[in-house]
């Protein structure tokens, strides 16, 4: 692996932050409009329990930095394989979240002991966001970068 092959100029770390934010924007749309109900349901928790513990809100830093990361990790796997177009992103985010983000949320849904929680309802609306976040951070990606 020939890591001198890889580029980090400023086109490609303004296409990183970017797919990073257009991963965080999804993630608020998912969570916050399309799945809200279902999700909360699935924490076995209240809303406000939720709220009264800071809220889906306390670890928006930590999921913009998240979404970010994972770019990164898109925009290296997409420069090795030589990607050159907008669906190249797109395809790279998908197989990198369902080869990775999917088997991981398997686990947790499988080994989850807490009787509160529904594992199942978590893991398809959790994975789907990962899923789609990817192919999302990746097609922008590849669009700027």
């Amino acid at each position: 692996m020939d890591w001198s092959l890889l580029d980090f100029g400023w086109r490609v770390v303004l296409a990183i932050v970017a797919g990073g934010v257009a991963n965080f924007i999804l993630g608020a749309l998912w969570y916050a409009l399309l799945f809200q109900k279902p999700w909360v349901q699935s924490t076995g928790r209240t809303a406000e329990e939720i709220q009264s513990t800071g809220g889906p809100g306390a670890g928006l830093g930590l999921t913009l930095l998240g979404g970010i990361a994972t770019t990164l990790v898109v925009a290296i796997v997409y420069q090795w394989a030589g990607g050159s177009t907008v669906l190249d992103g797109l395809l790279i985010g998908l197989i990198l979240g369902l080869g990775v983000s999917f088997w991981e949320r398997l686990k947790t849904a499988v080994y989850n002991v807490d009787d509160r929680v529904r594992p199942w309802a978590m893991f398809r609306i959790d994975t789907a966001y990962n899923v789609c976040g990817l192919a999302v951070a990746g097609g922008v990606y590849a669009l700027i970068a």
